[in-house]
């Protein structure tokens, strides 16, 4: 593996998550990475439309995304992706790059093993009472498919463009300086030594290491809804939780080799074997009718 970092900036052009990014990139360049940065939007990145087009050419006919992609989804390098967050989870252009990935992953074998050093920049302009609680959640959507998680932080209170260079964000310049370092620590290490080397909470899913969980059922059983990885919560004598993850799915989460396959094979046999045979009904052909008939839509006025 070449010793290359490619730095994702989802922000504006020289804000918040752009500057932590740098800052990353920097230290890591000191370390002896070479680095690249990709501005998200200097490029045209378009919603998914179910088109289609791109399951039939291989390639998406309307936007960048896919030589955005090419350079981070089917690249060699490690990677380190900086988003802001406007609303809860990281910014639009993220969640677009980010799902429309399937087309792609046919071109790189092994893509699952995730053999690649990945790291997470989360910034947000408030933070307070879970105002960026989705935001690296969002980011390992993408991260997870096809690198394995050496760091991650959630930077708060960056409201103002370069906020990130205050005095009261010198700790976070510094933090995303340290994990730089980390990815070009990662970098010089066998893919079997890594390890995850940001900071860590009790509850946190050993996969993408964040702390927000699903509850599928019920207590005590919970679920990361990121990786798909299960465990059991409890508190210990001194009433702190912890919580025993099932190491099956830990090996093998949500966005591994054979959870991929099964979910594809699934999604396959639904569509195109179980739907069809109902999608036939003379009844369910009447409602398509009465459903594509009704509704009253309004537009907004054309602009001059």
């Amino acid at each position: 593996m070449s010793k290359k970092i490619v730095g994702l900036s989802c922000g504006r052009k020289n804000s918040n998550s752009e500057m932590l990014l740098k800052a990353a990139l920097m230290a890591a360049e000191e370390e002896g990475c070479e680095t690249e940065i990709i501005r998200a939007f200097d490029h045209k990145v378009t919603p998914c439309n179910s088109c289609w087009t791109c399951l039939k050419t291989g390639k998406c006919a309307k936007d960048d995304t896919d030589w955005i992609l090419e350079q981070t989804l089917l690249s060699d390098a490690g990677i380190i992706i900086s988003a802001p967050v406007y609303h809860l989870r990281a910014c639009s252009y993220l969640m677009i790059i980010a799902e429309k990935t399937n087309h792609l992953f046919p071109r790189k074998p092994n893509i699952f093993e995730r053999k690649r050093p990945g790291a997470a920049i989360s910034v947000g302009g408030s933070g307070y009472d879970g105002w960026t609680s989705l935001g690296l959640p969002t980011i390992n959507l993408f991260l997870q498919h096809f690198a394995t998680l050496v760091d991650q932080v959630q930077v708060d209170h960056c409201a103002n463009i370069a906020a990130a260079l205050t005095p009261d964000n010198a700790w976070a310049i510094e933090r995303c300086r340290q994990m730089g370092k980390n990815m070009a620590k990662t970098l010089d290490t066998p893919f079997e030594d890594w390890k995850f080397l940001g900071q860590d909470t009790p509850v946190a899913c050993p996969v993408c290491h964040c702390n927000v969980m699903y509850i599928e059922k019920d207590f005590p059983e919970i679920m990361c809804p990121t990786c798909e990885v299960h465990g059991i919560i409890s508190p210990d004598a001194n009433g702190k939780y912890s919580v025993a993850w099932n190491q099956d799915d830990v090996r093998e989460p949500r966005f591994s080799g054979p959870k991929e396959a099964h979910h594809l094979h699934w999604i396959m046999e639904h569509e195109w074997v179980d739907e069809p045979k109902q999608l036939a009904l003379p009844e369910v052909q009447a409602k398509i009718a009465e459903y594509t008939a009704w509704g009253n839509y309004i537009s907004a006025p054309k602009k001059r």
